[in-house]
């Protein structure tokens, strides 16, 4: 596989590179390919080949949109620690939050389907399925030698290339942010989750529904409160709250 030629003229100028238009066939914008491209067979293989990129973008954006929601359910963990909120639940009542309709908040949902919309479209204009028929004056279209191919435009990759940078060094800069510090990183461990959420005996049966607050809530013990909270001093050990669980021939301990 490999490019035929470049615009003769010039061909190392960014206005040679321009006038090839973005995803325009000319004679000096197709690829060359080892598999012959006569035939149903060579026109489903320059398909696959145009589009095998796309492929790679989506699994990519599905990867980021995974990285991001981790991070920013991270965060908005972190968040309890420092002020209070009503809990996001996926059936909420009363005046609980739901989930997120695109998993992100629009704040970056938007902009992360923007991106992912116009690489989509760059990398369509970057390699793109050409068909190159030939015809005679007396029989119409020669199908012996009309053939299918691949061709590129050199101004869409480097856009591509350009834009793809934006969204890397963007991933590899929010990776930098620190969460508020206050409360124990649970990410997606429920073990962790559970150990932060076990309330105190006397606990309101409506707390699910009022705005939470994690911190201290009595000696040794730290749990998401609708009362007042204490936020934890360093050097202090905490622990879950024991209550006594019935067994076959006795009760014991757990925390």
């Amino acid at each position: 596989m490999g490019i035929l030629a470049l615009p003769s003229e010039r061909s190392g100028s960014f206005m040679a590179l321009y006038n090839m238009g973005v995803g325009t066939v000319t004679s000096d914008s197709l690829i060359g390919i080892d598999f012959a491209g006569r035939g149903p067979g060579g026109l489903l293989a320059n398909v696959l080949l145009a589009n095998a990129p796309q492929g790679v973008l989506s699994f990519l954006y599905l990867t980021y949109n995974g990285i991001f929601t981790c991070m920013l359910n991270a965060d908005e963990w972190s968040r309890f620690a420092h002020q209070r909120k009503f809990l996001r639940v996926t059936s909420p009542s009363g005046k609980q939050r739901s989930t997120y309709y695109l998993q992100l908040p629009y704040t970056y949902a938007l902009p992360l389907l923007a991106l992912s919309g116009t690489l989509h479209w760059l990398v369509s204009q970057s390699i793109f399925l050409a068909r190159i028929n030939t015809s005679s004056r007396d029989s119409g279209e020669d199908l012996v030698y009309s053939t299918s191919t691949c061709g590129f435009s050199c101004i869409a990759i480097i856009f591509v290339i350009i834009v793809g940078s934006v969204a890397v060094f963007g991933g590899i800069g929010m990776g930098f942010r620190r969460y508020p510090a206050g409360i124990p990183l649970a990410g997606g461990c429920s073990a962790a989750i559970s150990a932060a959420c076990h309330p105190l005996p006397n606990e309101n049966v409506d707390a699910p529904f009022l705005p939470l607050q994690w911190g201290v809530v009595s000696q040794g013990h730290c749990s998401f409160d609708a009362g007042l909270v204490e936020k934890p001093k360093e050097g202090q050990s905490f622990s879950g709250v024991r209550k006594r669980v019935p067994t076959a021939g006795n009760r014991i301990d757990v925390s």
